[in-house]
């Protein structure tokens, strides 16, 4: 029997990321002392948003780039308020985009976020330069929605996954290996840098995630390949290179996530960032365990 060859592309979005800036015009330049911002104040609007303010210098910086570190300033500032725990990890963040390419550092940095807290909503209300002499800060105000799990870490529920690779070059194919500490339930997501978020296990062809304790899990598995199901990887239209999330989730439940009804032309499900991360909340703390895997894509 001859082998059916499925390609199931995995970023493929003719969505601008657009929407995630704001036209908000710089305010005239202010002369009054930098040091005052270091004491931003968090307002709390009630019902988890925040009104908060993050500050930067402009120094070795170009002024985009310290206008996305004010935002993530803020945004750890807000979570910090809310989790009563100092963020170690990262916070969600908007990526900055320079024609083709998009900044490394200011991709949506997801990693063992959930326990910490996360950043659902977010809305810039106010940015300007502040300047003190030669000395030039970045200040932005943001209203934000902070989301946190409820309860504790299950510290026997663990996962471990790995990628084949940590760069691709586009068409060149994704394979996936997990393993986990507890008998499990597993879903893959494929986290695109224009907030979109494809739902690739599991699938039409391979619907049975259950995984056994220290089971090694692989996607694709040998029938994958002997079906001819691959996982290649695509550029955004109009990107030379990105940088993008597989994001492993294992539960000790089996999961249904709701948000993911929209059935892209390639197969997969497709939904919105802020949209899996409110169902994520909803998931108490001991029943998961994720794994964020970055990774980068290049013509």
């Amino acid at each position: 029997m001859k082998n059916i060859f499925i390609l199931i592309f995995l970023f493929i979005s003719l969505f601008s990321c657009s929407q995630n800036k704001t036209n908000v015009a710089e305010q005239p330049e202010k002369i009054s002392s930098v040091y005052q911002t270091e004491k931003s104040e968090i307002r709390d609007l009630g019902n988890e948003w925040f009104e908060v303010t993050g500050s930067v210098i402009i120094e070795n910086i170009t002024p985009d780039e310290a206008r996305e570190l004010a935002i993530e300033k803020a945004q750890k500032k807000a979570i910090e308020y809310y989790s009563g725990v100092e963020v170690t990890g990262k916070v969600l963040s908007i990526l900055v985009e320079s024609n083709t390419k998009i900044l490394q550092e200011s991709f949506m940095r997801l990693t063992d976020q959930t326990c910490r807290g996360i950043i659902i909503e977010k809305e810039i209300i106010n940015e300007w330069i502040q300047t003190d002499g030669n000395i030039l800060n970045k200040i932005v105000v943001l209203k934000v929605k902070v989301g946190k799990q409820k309860g504790e870490k299950d510290p026997y529920f663990n996962l471990t996954a790995n990628l084949n690779r940590e760069h691709f070059q586009e068409y060149e194919k994704m394979e996936l290996s997990v393993i986990s500490t507890k008998d499990c339930y597993l879903s893959v997501f494929a986290i695109c840098s224009n907030d979109s978020v494809y739902f690739i296990f599991p699938n039409q062809y391979r619907k049975n995630n259950y995984v056994e304790a220290n089971e090694v899990f692989n996607l694709p598995d040998a029938n994958d390949k002997k079906m001819g199901l691959s996982y290649p990887m695509k550029l955004l239209s109009g990107k030379e290179e990105d940088t993008e999330i597989i994001k492993v989730i294992a539960t000790k439940d089996a999961i249904s996530f709701h948000s993911f009804q929209t059935l892209s032309a390639f197969g997969t499900y497709q939904s919105a960032l802020t949209d899996l991360l409110k169902q994520l909340m909803k998931i108490p703390r001991d029943d998961i365990e994720e794994v964020d895997l970055q990774y980068f894509i290049s013509k």
